[in-house]
């Protein structure tokens, strides 16, 4: 057993992949408690995936937009995302037979807020845009307790666009996204 766990440590760390360490500078940042705080969530499992899946996002219109180096990048973000959610859910304490179906649902997911957020991280996006998406997507239950937490959620997605598009090829591809 000691020598199965050593190798999921190490096929999960991957302290020596690009991919993966872009992958774990974006979820440290999407998760923070500040960052949930901002954005006026309760730091609960499944919004911090909502918040990791808006992240996530923007990294891959970043991605998607740069050279070939950056949009091969992107499927290593994704094979990140998906080792993350499996051992996640292990962790959270998922049965073998389930964690497969809880993964490729958690895919499903983020490949579609991937998609309803690209229009949100464009250069011009209007406000009313990065608002429908937060509605939709983030705040889909209902608004937040706090009134002014989703012009700051709009404020800080369009801030969060920013800087990925000056984020500078060479520091993606070294695995550090912007500061936020």
């Amino acid at each position: 057993m000691r020598g199965l766990k050593a190798w999921w440590a190490r096929r999960v760390s991957r302290a020596d992949d690009p991919d993966w360490l872009l992958y774990r500078d974006v979820a440290a940042k999407a998760v923070a408690p500040e960052r949930i705080a901002l954005f006026g969530l309760e730091d609960t499992p499944e919004m911090r995936f909502e918040i990791l899946a808006l992240h996530l996002a923007a990294a891959w219109a970043r991605l998607d937009a740069g050279d070939a180096p950056l949009r091969r990048m992107r499927r290593g973000l994704g094979e990140a995302f998906v080792a993350d959610m499996d051992a996640s859910l292990r962790d959270l304490g998922a049965g073998d037979l389930g964690v497969g179906k809880r993964v490729k649902a958690l895919a499903e997911r983020l490949y579609g807020r991937v998609g309803a957020y690209g229009p949100a991280f464009a250069e011009d996006a209007e406000r009313a845009v990065i608002a429908d998406a937060l509605e939709r997507n983030l705040y889909k239950e209902g608004p937040p307790a706090d009134a002014e937490a989703p012009a700051r959620a709009a404020d800080a997605v369009r801030q969060l666009g920013q800087a990925w598009r000056a984020a500078p090829s060479a520091a993606i591809l070294a695995g550090k996204g912007p500061d936020l």
